[in-house]
């Protein structure tokens, strides 16, 4: 960001909230139209009460006009969004190809760093700096939630976040899911302890098997420390995931060889939530779990996918079929480049 938007930023800090705000209001009524309030809360993860203040506002300006079958931008919104994206591209430095993959994908905002994070480690720490520099972006000043998901890249990553992120702020960071058959490092439980002592932040942990029966996880929620943390959850302003390749994600689940034969029967490519998904985005097969659900998604303000490599390429084209328009997709020049070019099947 320049220097007269860290200016406008460091004076009048929720400006840049309220820009993005109004912008994501605009481009989902162009996307969608003619559409309700209802359908753009749900998209965006915002409240009805703020879209309803949001296009009150708009269409005293002349951005937007609403009537009984739904809401659509007028001419001057139109040619208002198409500045308006010149200007959001700025803010965040985005480059062509950055531009491209979030097209492509069809999310909010992709971050590419440069290298493979298959073949230098670095490369996690680069996309770790994105992440802080774009949670410093986006977060309200005052409390916020935010929920993340274990895997290796961003236990990596986590130890790079800065005390400035609680800077006017209170951030309380959970943990999106109980704990796979892996390592301690690569948990839920233990990124967000990491997360909170980078930043000056609070913590609560979940150590707890992340599938259950269903009469145990009926037996669990009872529990207070659970139950406390399932609720910050279902609150969250932020989840942070990984990707997971389909195959990688069983064995780390410790199933035996009879479930990787059918995962791998079923064509699935990618894991999120519990959920596998085929290359063309088709959910065909999902895990009973305790914690951030896939259907919670919806809810959330923000949402950072963090995957990078060559390797997690195809995973993140399978996924992204799925992911609601809100996400931020943080990732390598690795994965981008094969993204772009069509090539992830040849992986």
């Amino acid at each position: 960001m320049d220097t007269d938007f860290t200016l406008l930023q460091n004076l009048v800090p929720d400006v840049l909230k309220i820009f993005r705000q109004r912008y994501q209001v605009l481009e989902q009524i162009s996307l969608r139209y003619p559409v309700g309030r209802r359908a753009v809360a749900q998209q965006l993860g915002m409240s009805e009460r703020t879209v309803r203040t949001e296009t009150e506002y708009l269409k005293k300006l002349g951005l937007i006009e609403i009537k009984p079958f739904g809401m659509y931008l007028t001419e001057k919104g139109e040619e208002t969004l198409k500045d308006a994206t010149s200007l959001i591209n700025r803010l965040f430095n985005a480059s062509q190809a950055e531009i491209k993959l979030a097209k492509k994908l069809k999310i909010a905002r992709a971050i590419i760093v440069p290298g493979d994070a298959d073949l230098q480690e670095r490369v996690s720490i680069l996309m770790g700096e994105k992440l802080n520099s774009a949670l410093d972006l986006l977060l309200p000043l005052g409390s916020s939630i935010i929920t993340v998901l274990g895997g290796a890249t961003l236990a990596k990553a986590s130890k790079v976040l800065s005390s400035s992120l609680s800077k006017n702020r209170e951030l309380e960071f959970v943990p999106g899911r109980g704990a796979l058959g892996e390592s301690v490092e690569t948990q839920s439980s233990t990124i967000v302890q990491e997360m909170a002592k980078a930043t000056g932040g609070k913590y609560k942990t979940l150590y707890l098997p992340e599938n259950v029966s269903k009469d145990a996880y009926r037996s669990l929620i009872r529990d207070p420390a659970i139950s406390d943390v399932l609720q910050d959850i279902s609150q969250c302003d932020v989840a942070i995931h990984g990707i997971g390749l389909a195959e990688d994600m069983v064995k780390r689940r410790g199933y035996d060889s009879v479930a990787l034969s059918r995962i791998r029967a079923t064509g699935a490519v990618s894991e999120c939530f519990g959920c596998f998904f085929d290359e063309n985005g088709k959910m065909i097969e999902r895990i009973p779990r305790i914690g951030l659900q896939f259907e919670d998604l919806s809810k959330i303000p923000h949402i950072f996918a963090f995957a990078g490599g060559h390797s997690k390429a195809k995973a993140i084209s399978s996924y992204m079929h799925n992911a609601p328009s809100q996400t931020w997709l943080i990732t390598d020049e690795g994965a981008s480049d094969l993204i772009l070019k069509g090539q992830q099947g040849s992986l």
